[in-house]
């Protein structure tokens, strides 16, 4: 049986359990606050922060999952066997489970895709806990979520050589500034974010016309070849408005403040890029840490460009 909730809309998907949206001050630039590093340090309390070179996602919640989380972990075999069930028979894909998280209603589970097309994402598998019982039949997804994360993973898989010039670039900038991007541990474990890497994710949704005949062709038959993927894709069609690409990254030193001047060459470079896929950017920098049980490195402090600011390539 598979339900599907509709939430309240912030991407209609696990972004909004993940810390919010993923722009911070409603695309806004905003200037880093000038505290000293002794200042710095009294307000980042180690049961609420962590540096973002270490985060792995111990420390996350979700509201009321206390008492599920608990039971779900003495049950780790039977909530993922559930969920790998469920995947296998609503989407045809394999899995590997890395995580879960209680939520009100049983367990919020983390996997990542295995096979040709790579994303992250979630289940939900409830559990009746007065009679401590896996509801294996009754799990469900997030509206959308794990259908917006294939076709992110679709762009991700037919412009393989534009991403891999966006990686070149970010990673580039890792080099040349004292910037870096979440741990891939913390990408398993709490980012359901869909095509994801260290420095971004993409949004893919179900209005983006130009994807979704490729989409339709991948669910027919996942073994279509990636030729006659690629030729199925609309791209005179293709609206960034709905396919984007938040990129974020954390400041390197422990007591750094966000810099504009990172971020202003983040942004000529992406503006001026030719190379690197389509979509409408947005562009985030946080100080050294990140807020454990939100895994969000947003706060007062960050700057960037985000909606509806967004930098547009097409």
């Amino acid at each position: 049986m598979k339900h599907k909730w509709k939430l309240f809309v912030c991407g209609i998907s696990i972004s909004l359990l993940l810390g919010g949206c993923f722009g911070v001050d409603s695309g806004k630039k905003s200037e880093a606050k000038k505290t000293d590093a002794k200042q710095g340090e009294l307000d980042r309390p180690k049961d609420t922060y962590e540096s973002v070179l270490t985060y792995t996602g111990d420390g996350y919640s979700l509201p009321g999952g206390e008492e599920n989380g608990k039971f779900a972990k003495k049950h780790k075999d039977e909530v993922e066997k559930a969920t790998k069930d469920y995947l296998k028979k609503e989407y045809n894909i394999d899995v590997k489970v890395h995580n879960m998280v209680g939520n009100k209603d049983g367990v919020t589970v983390f996997f990542e895709s295995i096979g040709r097309l790579h994303y992250y994402a979630t289940v939900i598998v409830p559990i009746d806990i007065q009679n401590e019982k896996v509801l294996a039949d009754s799990v469900w997804t997030l509206e959308d979520e794990v259908e917006n994360a294939i076709r992110g993973a679709l762009y991700g898989y037919i412009m393989s050589d534009e991403f891999k010039e966006l990686d070149n670039m970010l990673t580039s900038f890792t080099e040349e500034y004292p910037i870096v991007g979440r741990t891939q541990e913390s990408l398993e474990n709490v980012r359901a974010r869909g095509y994801t890497t260290p420095y971004y994710f993409t949004q893919s949704i179900d209005l983006d016309e130009a994807i979704n005949p490729v989409y339709d062709l991948y669910i027919n038959n996942p073994d279509t070849p990636k030729d006659e993927l690629k030729s199925a894709y609309a791209s005179e069609k293709f609206n960034p408005r709905y396919f984007r690409i938040p990129i974020q990254f954390f400041m390197e030193e422990p007591d750094a403040q966000p810099s504009q001047e990172i971020v202003d060459s983040l942004v000529k470079a992406l503006e001026e890029s030719d190379s690197i896929p389509n979509g409408a950017y947005s562009i985030h920098l946080n100080d050294h840490y990140i807020i454990k049980s939100k895994s969000s490195g947003n706060k007062k402090n960050t700057i960037g460009y985000g909606p509806p600011n967004y930098i547009i390539k097409k």
